[in-house]
């Protein structure tokens, strides 16, 4: 089982070596979703790649973030960087990137982000069939249903076992990005969750105000050995942006947990000198809800840091050497992995006067310090009557351990293959786009129905009243966790939200939600390879990310042009962690510190945090229009049926020609002007 260690610079991803990872996850540059880390030049990640190869330690490269069209050939051109210097993976998000990858470096491995919200078996299949090496799973995947996940699958499996915990699944967070520009999905999240807010019950505060979106952080080091019983390949530490001394002590606690030598006292000292609010084990033995929640607002570091002993991590090597007189001095070096070097110094000479034993020189050579190995055995053939240098000794040791890493660090180096060079015919569409609505009550249904709409995207709990509608679509829930049946049988045409729903729905008319997050046509691609036939794109892209998409891809697109768009996607139930479990007797809210209220629906004992205000595009529908989108999605959550038929009212006059104006009430554009960071 391996301890995967975070480097958010040189100095850490020395610490975590030295201190006993089995493999470290870094991010270069770009396209990495920790921007405010520290991070590595091109320099000092081939630096880094050599580093822990030469100490018999792996290293991942996150390129995890979304990527807009026109990032595809720089972000590939970085990969291949990271391909030939000897990367041995790859961590991603985007599918489009996936599809690149696979498509121009077949052999290279891929490790399934975090920020794809994996949940269960079917998803991790559907990667595997996509090229996927591993899956990095969602935080919120409980004991049981990893273990369910595991045997159904021999994909391996990477697991968080300690760090920050994020209140929104990964990769289905867009507050930071729609409130202030600045995209989760793209490493430049503002944190807004640490902030404070204030229950509403049906307007009426229910909390004081404080950080209701604060878990503590994680910590599964007393687990660790059922999670290796599991069979979980990987345990991963978060913390790329915590310091070198931080990332020693808590991967050396891991590793000794690993090796089954951990205590309770261990484990207690690590979390005094680091953790928020207290540690929790997070959703790995259910969800505690108020148990893990930190709301106190306190001071995060509890104390300082320990000096811990210093470790240094090398590679044991077999030394032989022989010193015959009158014949070059030889040394031979090997690994245990068969890499072996010899080096020759100057002809042995007679000693004149004291002879120098074999016992001094296998000492002399044994002196590796300063280099990636350790002498675990040496042998010296030597005549009696030989004399040799210390300085000769010194030479040779040096000589031959310089050649000896430079071939263990060569081993991992690739040679590019051909660049395939396509260029893709431009696409034009000239045509307007329909009207399409997804409605989550009964009223907004018939509202829905009686303005003519006759695509409409209706979840599970509506569907027998969805036959007044022309052309239903089921709208399957935002996830699916393992073990959790969906049933599609009854519906020709579904709405897939994540990659988990696609298995259950072969030979449907599928559509891809907006949690797919596609953001560019390579994605587009890979998931019509898969059977999808319309796509709903990603809401942070913005109106000329849209139409570079558009030029790209044959594959129907529908953007939401209308509604509240979710912020967050929960499994803790806030109302419950932070007042009472009593979701179905009111209307719940959190209101800001600017007095911003963002609506709460409960989902299946979580939540979805919407956005405080809807967007709104009908006045601007000729500038919509120009983007040869399919469907114009309208996104009914809250709305009565009055507000439903206004709605569309008004998005079916522009779209007939004539002119609208503001709306009255308070809106947004959501990011069809700003886009995403």
């Amino acid at each position: 089982m391996e301890i995967l260690s975070p480097a958010g610079n040189f100095e850490s991803l020395q610490a975590a070596v030295h201190y006993g990872a089995d493999a470290v996850y870094v991010g270069g540059s770009r396209f990495s979703a920790r921007k405010s880390a520290q991070n590595f030049t091109d320099d000092e990640l081939c630096k880094a790649v050599d580093f822990c190869h030469a100490r018999g330690v792996k290293l991942y490269l996150c390129c995890n973030t979304l990527l807009k069209e026109e990032e595809l050939s720089n972000a590939m051109e970085f990969i291949r960087y990271g391909y030939q210097i000897g990367v041995d993976a790859l961590i991603i998000q985007d599918l489009g990137l996936l599809e690149c990858v696979r498509q121009a470096l077949p052999d290279m491995p891929i490790h399934a982000s975090t920020q794809m919200t994996i949940t269960n078996s079917a998803a991790v299949k559907t990667l595997k069939k996509l090229g996927v090496h591993r899956v990095v799973l969602a935080r919120e995947v409980t004991a049981g249903e990893l273990e369910e996940i595991r045997k159904q699958t021999d994909m391996e499996l990477e697991y968080f076992v300690h760090g920050a915990l994020c209140i929104s699944y990964s990769g289905q967070c867009l507050m930071s990005s729609l409130l202030g520009g600045r995209s989760g999905n793209r490493g430049g999240c503002a944190q807004p969750c640490r902030l404070p807010y204030t229950l509403l019950r049906n307007g009426k505060p229910v909390t004081e105000t404080k950080p209701l979106l604060c878990p503590k952080d994680l910590c599964l080091a007393q687990r660790v050995q059922e999670l290796s019983a599991m069979g979980i390949a990987s345990l991963k530490i978060e913390g790329r942006m915590k310091s070198p001394a931080y990332v020693a002590m808590v991967t050396q606690i891991y590793k000794q947990a690993a090796e089954g030598s951990i205590s309770h006292e261990d484990v207690q000292n690590m979390l005094k000198f680091f953790s928020r609010g207290g540690s929790c084990e997070g959703y790995y033995s259910g969800c505690t809800y108020d148990g893990m929640m930190d709301t106190t607002d306190k001071a995060k570091i509890a104390g300082e840091l320990p000096v811990l002993e210093k470790k240094i991590k090398t590679a044991p090597v077999i030394l032989s050497a022989s010193a015959i007189t009158g014949k070059p001095l030889l040394l031979t070096m090997a690994t245990h992995s068969g890499e072996t070097i010899t080096v020759s110094g100057e002809l042995c000479q007679r000693a004149i006067k004291s002879p120098t034993t074999k016992e001094r020189i296998e000492q002399q050579l044994s002196k590796l310090g300063g280099t990636p190995f350790h002498a675990e055995k040496v042998t010296v053939l030597a005549s009696p009557d030989v004399a040799v240098s210390v300085g000769e000794l010194n030479a040779l040791r040096r000589k031959g351990a310089e050649q000896l890493e430079n071939l263990v660090v060569q081993k991992f180096k690739r040679e590019l293959p051909p660049q395939q060079v396509s260029y893709a015919k431009p696409i034009s569409r000239v045509h307007m786009p329909t009207l399409c609505c997804d409605v989550h009550t009964e009223e907004q249904l018939r509202a829905v129905v009686d303005m003519g709409i006759g695509r409409v995207y209706v979840p599970d709990h509506l569907w027998s009243k969805a036959g007044t509608a022309e052309e239903p679509i089921l709208l399957l829930p935002p996830l699916s966790k393992e073990g959790q049946g969906i049933s599609v049988a009854h519906a020709e045409r579904v709405c897939i939200q994540n990659l988990g729903q696609l298995l259950s729905c072969r030979g449907k008319d599928i559509v891809a939600g907006h949690r797919l997050n596609v953001t560019n046509s390579h994605s587009a691609t890979l998931l019509a390879e898969l059977g999808i036939r319309r796509i709903v794109l990603s809401p942070e892209l913005n109106m000329q990310a849209i139409c570079q998409l558009r030029r790209k891809t044959e594959v129907d697109l529908e953007v939401i042009a209308y509604g509240r768009l979710p912020l967050m996607l929960l499994k803790n139930c806030i109302i419950k962690s932070t007042y009472a479990c009593d979701c179905g007797n009111g209307h719940y809210a959190l209101r800001d510190r600017k007095n911003e209220i963002f609506p709460i629906l409960p989902r299946h004992c979580g939540n979805v945090i919407y956005n405080s205000k809807p967007v709104y595009m009908a006045d601007r529908i000729d500038e919509m229009s120009k983007m040869q989108i399919d469907g114009l999605r309208l996104s009914f959550t809250l709305e009565n049926y009055e507000t439903c038929c206004n709605v569309i009212k008004e998005y079916q006059e522009a779209l007939g020609g004539k002119t609208k104006k503001r709306p009255t009430y308070d809106f947004t554009r959501g990011h069809f002007y700003r886009g995403m960071e």
